[in-house]
């Protein structure tokens, strides 16, 4: 059995399971090719890139890109809205709250599995008498279920905290303040605490109550990491903006080009976690590399 992961110790140079399909960084000139924190970070990192890329609009919140509800009618959402009343008229309820529950909020295809979302989201018009992109967010016990097609591959992530959504036709800026909890098989829970602001530009003009375009999403801020005897502060940058494929269809994995890093103290080596997206449809690698190195 592999030793647990500890500050005392030098890094451990072992990919886990959640990193195994695909996760060999062969870019990297460290002596680290991955180790078991890095893998652990890089696929936390990935999970909310792609939930930051469902936040920038309210329906793909509501029924995340790629998936289908198990039972019922796909273009119908899940759950309904406490008070629907949309003065504006820009698709973002005035006042509402989305309690969801699973099922009927149970979605195929994510991952080759199933996804459960249980909890409360309540959802604000900063500006309900003008039609804009712009809503408010509180996340309360808002929790997702991963079931692989493995029947071993399970994991939660719960989210409470907000986000914030602003922007006009010619970009986005959503800025986020969470605190996560991420299960791991046979491994204690990670708590995250996320802040971080995303600055997306569409490749074209986007439209209100439209779809989200083609473009690009720059990532800065913090992912403070807690596990154990586990503690890193992470600043967060993406040194190649992370470019997103609208026509990537009937996938969960849409960035096809983009490289993220989360940097900070690991074990008194000054390293990152990189996570490098290179295709549509195909998940990131994850790799950790030595500052200055």
């Amino acid at each position: 059995m592999l030793a647990p992961w500890n500050r005392a110790h030098p890094l451990v140079i072992v990919l886990t399971a959640v990193a195994a399909a695909g996760c060999k960084d062969n870019g990297l000139t460290t002596p680290f090719t991955a180790d078991a924190v890095s893998a652990d970070i890089g696929a936390s990192a990935r999970d909310e890139v792609e939930a930051t890329v469902n936040a920038l609009t309210l329906p793909a919140s509501l029924t995340p890109l790629g998936t289908t509800k198990e039972a019922g009618n796909p273009a119908t959402s899940c759950v309904a809205p406490s008070t629907p009343t949309d003065t504006d008229g820009d698709g973002v309820p005035d006042d509402a709250t989305y309690v969801f529950t699973a099922p009927p909020c149970r979605f195929t295809g994510w991952r080759g599995g199933t996804m459960d979302i249980v909890g409360s989201l309540q959802v604000q018009d900063p500006a309900p008498t003008g039609a804009g992109f712009g809503y408010d967010a509180t996340l309360t016990a808002l929790r997702f279920r991963f079931t692989g097609p493995d029947p071993d591959v399970i994991f939660d992530v719960e989210r409470n905290g907000t986000r914030t959504l602003s922007g006009s036709v010619t970009g986005l800026l959503l800025t986020t303040d969470l605190q996560l909890r991420r299960t791991f098989s046979g491994k204690p829970d990670a708590n995250i605490d996320q802040q971080w602001t995303v600055n997306y530009t569409p490749a074209s003009q986007l439209q209100i109550n439209g779809p989200l375009n083609s473009g690009t999403l720059s990532i800065a801020g913090t992912f403070n990491w807690t596990r154990g005897d586990e503690n890193m502060a992470l600043t967060v940058t993406t040194p190649t903006p992370l470019h997103y494929n609208a026509d990537c269809t009937d996938t969960v994995q849409r960035i096809d080009a983009g490289e993220m890093h989360l940097a900070g103290d690991f074990s008194d080596t000054n390293g990152f976690v990189r996570v490098r997206w290179t295709a549509c449809g195909k998940d990131p690698s994850f790799g950790f590399g030595i500052e200055g190195g």
